[in-house]
């Protein structure tokens, strides 16, 4: 996992960068639950887009998952989906349910 950890950090472009800043910035002001998840898929998946979101109103039944993430490119749907359930399955033995939007970036 570091091998891809390092090759993605190489190819990060600057415009990627922004983004991920922007994102960071705005989840800041989550939930613990919210925090905790972010900061988990960050480290793990370096992704370029990442918002996660307490949809249970805060008591952190349920959340939602956008993330784009170059590991994702040539894995089906399904294959990124089980890919970031895998990276989170301690917290999801905790919650109701997680819905997971997994796209990769797009190439310029």
């Amino acid at each position: 996992m570091m091998l891809v950890r390092r090759l993605l950090l190489q190819r990060t472009t600057a415009v990627s960068c922004r983004r991920l800043l922007t994102t960071l910035e705005n989840q800041s002001n989550g939930t613990t639950g919210e925090r905790h998840i972010f900061d988990r898929l960050r480290q793990e998946l370096v992704p370029t887009k990442l918002a996660v979101t307490d949809s249970s109103g805060g008591c952190g039944s349920m959340y939602v998952v956008e993330i784009e993430a170059e590991c994702f490119r040539g894995l089906t749907r399904v294959k990124q989906t089980k890919l970031v359930n895998a990276l989170l399955k301690e917290e999801l033995k905790e919650m109701h349910g997680m819905r997971v939007i997994c796209t990769v970036p797009s190439q310029i």
